[in-house]
């Protein structure tokens, strides 16, 4: 982990990285992550106690997370849209790698999210982006012994996604242009590292039976489907209407509507946008959920480099993204 020089609130870094990243970020085993994912709750995630009735959903950030929250609530809920109702669903679901950053602004004082977890009832539902090897000791081997939905979306998506994100949060990075995004990223130092660290490890773990390996493109070509195999995988036993209340409950625009389940509202009333203007703008934490739209952002050249590092790092996986 990066230690902060003395007398010195400028982070060290093993490698240049821009302004932004310094402002915002530091560096924890080798990988940038921001300052909300603070040390002690990132140790506190690692020491996390889970109980055998808990399911994980793991992603690489921007990778339909929140999608994925939610078509599980509604699972766990056997389709009672009510029960979602007063809360949101960014709070039901504890987001483990953080502090609570929705109701401290001096995050120093900020307790780990992890530790709210603690009092949950069972079953939990419970979130991380972290690298495999920074999970509790019962998910991070071969043979995890809690379930884990993990969701993978093709690395070009992800990045224009995640590339926007950092746009609309204070406390990401303020990337000054795409081109700068983009750099950082193929070198595996935007928020949570590498891509690829991330997802592989997971792909290899594809066949074990606590684990359910989704990729986001299906998820959008077949979504009742989806919701029937995470139904499955959570060994509830739903019927047609029920399946298709969750679907419908689950769609984009439906939860782009909700307050519940669209984080706007979580971010606006917890003042975590850049500033007051940009939610004002039209900016949304859920803003396309398209496929193909780093078409839109990538040039040329940074598609044939992209090409070139994806092909060595997938080289013999078996594993494989429909990009368009």
């Amino acid at each position: 982990m990066a230690e902060r020089v003395l007398g010195s609130e400028e982070p060290i870094f093993s490698s240049e990285v821009p302004p932004c990243v310094k402002e915002t970020c530091y560096e924890y085993r080798g990988v940038v992550v921001p300052t909300h994912m603070a040390p002690r709750a990132l140790a506190a995630l690692e020491n996390f106690e889970v109980r055998p009735d808990d399911t994980f959903v793991i992603t690489y950030v921007k990778s339909g997370t929140t999608w994925m929250q939610q078509i599980m609530l509604l699972v766990l809920y056997e389709g009672d849209v009510a029960k979602l109702e007063g809360d949101h669903i960014l709070t039901m679901v504890p987001f483990l790698d953080t502090v609570d950053i929705f109701n401290f602004t001096d995050l120093s004082k900020a307790p780990p999210v992890a530790d709210y977890a603690k009092d949950m009832p069972s079953p939990r539902i419970l979130k991380t982006h972290c690298p495999t090897d920074w999970l509790p000791v019962d998910i991070r081997s071969d043979d995890p012994k809690v379930k884990v939905i993990y969701v993978a979306r093709n690395p070009k998506d992800t990045a224009v996604s995640l590339y926007h994100f950092c746009l609309l949060l204070g406390n990401l990075p303020s990337y000054e242009s795409w081109d700068i995004f983009f750099e950082e990223y193929i070198a595996g130092r935007t928020p949570v590292g590498s891509w690829f660290e991330n997802v592989l490890p997971w792909w290899r773990r594809r066949n074990h039976p606590n684990v359910l390996f989704l990729k986001y493109e299906d998820m959008k070509k077949d979504h009742r489907g989806t919701v029937e195999q995470v139904a499955s995988f959570m060994e509830k036993s739903l019927s047609d209407d029920v399946i298709d209340r969750i679907v419908e409950a689950s769609t984009f625009s439906a939860m782009k509507k909700s307050n519940s389940s669209n984080p706007d509202s979580l971010i606006t009333t917890s003042g975590l946008a850049k500033n007051e203007n940009t939610m004002k703008s039209g900016s949304s934490f859920m803003r396309k959920g398209a496929i193909g739209d780093w078409k839109n952002y990538f040039t040329v050249n940074q598609n044939r480099r992209f090409d070139e590092l994806y092909a060595k790092e997938m080289a013999g996986t078996g594993l494989e993204f429909q990009f368009e």
